[in-house]
C-alpha cells in the first residue's frame, strides 16, 4: 500500500481513493465529483496546475490545491 496526494500522479497513473482531507468545502465539493474512499480515479492530463481526472466514467478538471487534499492508493 503506497499513499500518496492525486495531484502527485503522472498522467495516465490511477488510484483508488482512501482518504478525503481538507474544510467542509472542500469535500462537498469533491464527494459532488464522486471522489469519496473506494473509488478508482485516473489522471487523463495535466496543464500547468490543473489536472484532467476521470471518475464513474465522468471527467472533470480539478486544481493542484484540492488534489492535494485527495489521498490515493497507487499500490
Amino acid at each position: 500500500m503506497s499513499l500518496i496526494p492525486l495531484a502527485t500522479l503522472p498522467e495516465g497513473a490511477k488510484g483508488r481513493v482512501v482518504n478525503v482531507v481538507g474544510g467542509m468545502g472542500a469535500l462537498r465539493k469533491l464527494m459532488a465529483m464522486g471522489i469519496v474512499p473506494g473509488k478508482e480515479v485516473r489522471v487523463l492530463g495535466r496543464r500547468g496546475g490543473a489536472m484532467l481526472i476521470s471518475i464513474n466514467g465522468a471527467k472533470f478538471v480539478i486544481g493542484r490545491g484540492l488534489a492535494m487534499k485527495v489521498i490515493v492508493d497507487v499500490g
